[in-house]
């Protein structure tokens, strides 16, 4: 045997992942460039991006400025800001590094388990499906599922290694650190971790020293930011915030809209599709590297339905273990997986639908950019009340939203409760401060609704007048100028 090619193959090895790496990153940004300047992309993320600048500036998020997401997001959002400025293109970039860096772990995993063209298509259904569904922008999605492919990784390569699975735990509580609904999957993960090590060690002794071990560094990143906020004499605020109020938001869109199969079909259908290759061609696989695909992606359906109400861009979080399931489908070591993978890239970019995004984003830009003209032509400091629609005219106008800045807050169902604070007792506040204009839905002129919205609506009535409507991101906006 010729040991001396062993390098020579090994570097091929290499120049070729090389290879795919820049196919992925070109895929990843070939989707998400044509929105690096928009305002209105998406409406959390303009929060973040808020939130996290205020940090930079020395304020505290649930005490300055509030929201319920765990400390980590700002502190990406903060993170992009600091490094690459304050556009909105700082986030989404790092967004599109991470939607790419997600890619690359589908990418490593699904090479491994049915080779590297199989792989290959993995990473880019993962980068085009994260974009079709619900993460174009910089949804907290697309930063917390990294942490968790790579807690994957680490499982399906190193469990033999305690110190690899120490460092999984880390990063899963790393991961609810960006978004707690990352809690059960944890829990799922840690299960099969231990389940893993039991079946190489059984050693009771040992396995209840991991058990420790790993729940201690699994909670470390949550214990350290509350004890932060301990220290600094804010701790009530953060628990309500990350803990309390989560439960105590009321059930209005519920686990299962009707919707919800039309718009994230593609993704069941995936992620089915491949289970059914898998039992009809399941020898020639490792079988029990797919139960691990399985048993991940109903730790992502637990985190996907551990809230009330179930938002369509929670799915965005089954995207890789669904790409991952139906590898046997679009196995590209056989003639018919190849058509199947054109079959699924295909489908995914139809999903997507770049054309009718772009479109709907650029009429979404005239009419806030024409809010915004309007909003400022009579100079700084006149007063905006942003009560439903993008939390972007704040900082395009120069306004500031005060402690509880986002439009949903005030307005939204879902917000009835939970926030620390009633929707009317909010929508008095900005009232008192008698701002020159107000944003709202067009809807709410014939509401007969109560709360915040009748407080609102018979302002308008008594000392506003319609100036201006449109549409921005599906929300039929008015802009009202007070009388």
């Amino acid at each position: 045997m010729n040991t001396t090619s062993f390098p020579l193959v090994r570097k091929m090895a290499i120049d070729v992942r090389a290879i795919d790496l820049a196919i992925i990153l070109a895929v990843t940004f070939a989707c998400r460039i044509w929105w690096f300047h928009s305002p209105v992309l998406d409406y959390d993320e303009q929060l973040y991006s808020y939130i996290g600048q205020q940090m930079l500036a020395g304020k505290l998020p649930y005490v300055d400025i509030w929201d319920r997401k765990p400390i980590g997001l700002f502190l990406i959002f903060a993170a992009s800001h600091a490094l690459l400025g304050a556009s909105i293109a700082a986030y989404l970039f790092v967004a599109a590094l991470f939607s790419a860096g997600g890619a690359w772990i589908v990418y490593r995993i699904a090479g491994d388990f049915a080779g590297r063209e199989t792989g290959l298509v993995a990473g880019l259904l993962y980068t085009i499906g994260m974009f079709a569904f619900g993460c174009m922008g910089a949804q907290a999605e697309v930063f917390m599922t990294v942490p968790c492919l790579a807690m994957a990784r680490l499982l399906l390569t190193r469990a033999d290694s305690r110190g690899a699975m120490a460092l999984a735990m880390l990063l899963g509580g790393l991961a609810i650190q960006i978004k707690t609904s990352a809690a059960p999957f944890c829990v799922v993960f840690g299960l099969l971790v231990l389940w893993t090590r039991w079946r190489l060690h059984r050693d009771p002794v040992a396995l209840a020293g991991e058990v420790l071990l790993y729940g201690i560094l699994g909670l470390l990143p949550t214990v350290a930011v509350a004890a932060f906020y301990a220290m600094v004499g804010h701790f009530d605020a953060f628990f309500y915030a990350n803990f309390l109020s989560v439960f105590e938001r009321p059930a209005v869109i519920g686990r299962w809209h009707p919707m919800t199969l039309i718009i994230m079909g593609t993704v069941f259908l995936t992620a089915l599709v491949g289970i059914w290759a898998f039992l009809r061609t399941g020898r020639s696989y490792d079988g029990g590297r797919y139960a691990v695909f399985m048993a991940l992606a109903v730790g992502a359906l637990a985190s996907i339905y551990a809230t009330a109400n179930v938002l369509v861009h929670y799915y965005a979080f089954l995207v890789p273990w669904a790409v991952l399931l139906a590898t046997p489908f679009y196995d590209m070591r056989v003639p018919i997986g190849r058509l199947c993978a054109g079959w699924l890239l295909a489908g995914y970019l139809l999903a997507a639908n770049h054309p009718k995004r772009l479109a709907e984003t650029h009429a979404g830009e005239i009419v806030f950019n024409r809010f915004v003209g309007e909003i400022t032509s009579e100079g700084p400091g006149q007063g905006l009340y942003v009560f439903a629609g993008a939390f972007g005219f704040y900082p395009a106008t120069g306004n500031d939203g005060g402690r509880y800045p986002y439009p949903s807050h005030h307005s939204n169902a879902l917000e009835r409760a939970g926030l620390g604070i009633s929707q009317e007792a909010l929508a008095k506040q900005a009232l008192a401060r008698k701002p020159k204009f107000i944003i709202s839905l067009k809807l709410y002129e014939a509401s007969r609704g109560r709360g915040s919205v009748g407080l609102v609506r018979e302002a308008l009535r008594s000392h506003y007048r319609p100036i201006d409507q449109g549409t921005v991101m599906g929300d039929d906006l008015v802009l009202y100028r007070r009388r």
